[in-house]
C-alpha cells in the first residue's frame, strides 16, 4: 500500500469508475485499491455481461449499465472517466454536477476549448480535477529534471523521443475507438504523444514554435504516423515520432546537452544511462510497479490538503493546445 501523508482532514474516497477497458483492467483498478483512504465502489459498463465479470475479478460492489445511475450513487465521491475521449467532456460535467472530484483519462478532452469548459466547471463548485498523465510521477523523469536543472549536461539543445502503441481489434473484429477521429480526436499525438507532450512541458516550459507531419493510410483515418518538432522558450528542440501498428514500442529518450547525453530508453524502464567527458553512468530509476498509484495517491493527497493534484486540469489543457497546433500545422 501507499499512502501520501495529508495536512487536511482524512477523508475515505469512495470510487465509482466509467469505463472498463483496458487501461482500467490492467492498472487503473488495482491501482485505486492499492492506495490508502480509498475503495472501489463502483463500476460502469453498458455491456452487463462484460461488467459482472470485472466487478468479479476486482470485488466491486456495485455495477452500474449507464454512467447516470453511477453518477446519482450518493456514496461515490470521486470519479475515474476512462471512456473514449469524445466523452471526456459530457462526462466530467455531469460528474462535476452531481458533486463529484474527477480524475479524467489522457488526453483531456478533444480540444483546448473543452478543457477549459471542465476546468471552469470544477472551479465553480470547489472539486478537484486531474488528468492521468502519470509519467510525471517516474523516479527518471525526476531525475533527468535534475541533470538538466543543475547544468549537468551543459545546456539542452535537443530530445529525440520515439512512441508506438498497438491497434488492437474489438472482439467483434471491428476497429478500436483510438483510430476513430470522432471517438479519439486523432491518432498517436493523442494517444501516445500527449504523455511526452506532458513530460516535456514539465522539463522545458512554454513552446514558442511548433511543426507538425502526418501520415494516413486514407483521407478519412487518423493519422498513423507523425512527427513533430517543438522548439522551447529556452532554445532546446523536441523532435518525437509517434506511431500506431508498429510491432514494437521503441519508448525512445534522449536528451542531448553541449556537455553530456543521457539515453533513457526504454523511459519505462526507469534506466538512464549518462554520457559526459568523465565516461558513462548508468542509473536506475524503476517507476512503481503499478504506474497508475503514485497518480491515484497524489490526486486522494490533492483532496485532503485542498490543492491541485501534480497533474491538474491547466496541465492537461497545456497539452491539448500543443496538440492542436500539431495538428494544425500538418494540415
Amino acid at each position: 500500500m501507499i499512502s501520501f501523508p495529508a495536512k487536511g482532514t482524512h477523508v475515505t474516497v469512495r470510487w465509482g469508475i466509467l469505463g472498463c477497458g483496458d487501461v482500467v483492467r490492467k492498472r487503473v483498478a488495482a491501482a485505486i485499491q492499492a492506495v490508502d483512504g480509498c475503495e472501489l465502489l463502483a463500476a460502469c459498463r453498458r455491456d452487463a455481461d462484460s461488467l459482472k465479470t470485472f466487478c468479479d475479478e476486482f470485488s466491486v460492489p456495485r455495477g452500474y449499465p449507464s454512467a447516470d445511475q453511477l453518477l446519482a450513487d450518493e456514496e461515490i465521491n470521486a470519479v475515474y472517466i476512462a471512456t473514449p475521449v469524445h466523452l471526456h467532456l459530457p462526462q466530467t460535467l455531469a460528474a462535476l454536477a452531481a458533486g463529484k472530484h474527477v480524475l479524467v483519462e489522457k488526453p483531456m478532452a478533444l480540444t483546448p476549448t473543452e478543457c477549459e469548459l471542465m476546468i471552469n466547471a470544477a472551479k465553480e463548485i470547489n472539486r478537484t480535477l486531474g488528468v492521468a498523465y502519470y509519467r510525471p510521477f517516474y523516479p527518471a523523469i525526476e531525475r533527468l529534471g535534475q541533470l538538466i536543472q543543475t547544468g549537468q549536461l551543459g545546456k539542452v539543445l535537443a530530445v529525440q523521443i520515439a512512441c508506438s502503441a498497438p491497434i488492437v481489434l474489438e472482439e467483434d473484429g471491428s476497429l478500436p475507438w483510438r483510430v476513430k477521429s470522432q471517438e479519439g480526436g486523432g491518432g498517436p499525438v493523442m494517444d501516445v504523444g500527449s504523455h511526452r507532450i506532458d513530460v516535456l512541458l514539465r522539463l522545458f516550459g512554454d513552446v514558442i514554435d511548433i511543426r507538425g507531419i502526418c501520415s494516413r493510410k486514407s483521407p478519412d483515418a487518423v493519422e498513423n504516423v507523425a512527427t513533430f518538432a517543438l522548439r522551447f522558450d529556452d532554445g532546446p528542440q523536441a523532435s518525437v515520432t509517434c506511431l500506431f501498428d508498429a510491432v514494437h514500442d521503441p519508448d525512445s529518450w534522449t536528451v542531448i546537452g553541449t556537455q553530456g547525453i543521457v539515453d533513457a530508453t526504454p523511459l519505462n524502464s526507469g534506466r538512464l544511462v549518462i554520457r559526459t567527458c568523465d565516461g558513462d553512468q548508468v542509473e536506475h530509476h524503476p517507476p512503481h510497479a503499478n504506474y497508475n498509484v503514485p497518480l491515484i495517491a497524489d490526486f486522494v493527497a490533492a483532496i485532503e490538503e485542498g490543492r491541485p493534484p501534480h497533474v491538474s486540469g491547466e496541465d492537461g489543457l497545456r497539452v491539448n493546445e500543443v496538440i492542436e497546433q500539431i495538428y494544425r500545422d500538418a494540415r
